[in-house]
């Protein structure tokens, strides 16, 4: 389910929801860890069911894998790489040797695989037998894409002090301050005019 899905059930997001909101897969990944900003963070993949369903809302299987507490060990340390790497990127360091293999570890394993609706109107991504490693491929290979893209020199953390996930600036002045406006700009934008109003 989608954040705009959340929305029209009439709902408001919840914290342990995913966010997709203006991210790239990998950062989106990186974001499953909420608040690391904060001495408590929330932790968005708790348990291995909700790995599974991150797959599916991601977009990135139309099937939800199954997982286990290995399958989710795997994954929140390819989280753990991606987000260094992030923080790498925007200060304009080297990531550690360690994080690439990580990643490069987690790429090398098949990944989904489109499949065209019959009426050419579609794609579903089936991640088959490969599952969460299908998809955990997909998204360290997307972060590789942007390393080795112009667009690696566009990472910034986000300037809510509680959140610090990675996103890729794409604002054509490249002044893009928060991973999404609809969550902490609009967060921080109103904290502030609460502020002046006092």
């Amino acid at each position: 389910m989608s954040d705009g899905d959340s929305r029209r059930e009439g709902r408001q997001r919840a914290k342990t929801d995913f966010r997709f909101d203006d991210a790239r897969l990998c950062f989106a990944f990186a974001g499953t860890l909420a608040d690391r900003g904060k001495d408590v963070h929330v932790e968005r993949l708790g348990q291995p069911e909700d790995l599974s369903r991150w797959c599916v809302e991601s977009g990135c299987t139309a099937v939800a894998p199954s997982c286990g507490e290995e399958e989710l060990e795997e994954a929140r340390r390819l989280r753990e790489a991606i987000q260094r790497t992030g923080v790498a990127l925007a200060e304009g360091a080297a990531p550690t040797p360690a994080d690439v293999a990580v990643v490069n570890g987690a790429a090398a394993a098949p990944t989904s695989v489109p499949v065209l609706a019959a009426d050419a109107g579609s794609v579903r991504w089936n991640g088959g037998e490969g599952g969460v490693a299908a998809v955990l491929s997909m998204v360290a290979r997307d972060l590789i894409e942007l390393c080795g893209s112009e667009q690696r020199t566009r990472v910034r953390i986000c300037g809510n002090p509680a959140c610090g996930t990675p996103f890729v600036d794409t604002s054509r002045a490249g002044v893009r301050r928060w991973c999404s406006m609809k969550t902490c700009g609009a967060l921080v934008k109103k904290r502030a005019y609460r502020a002046k109003a006092k």
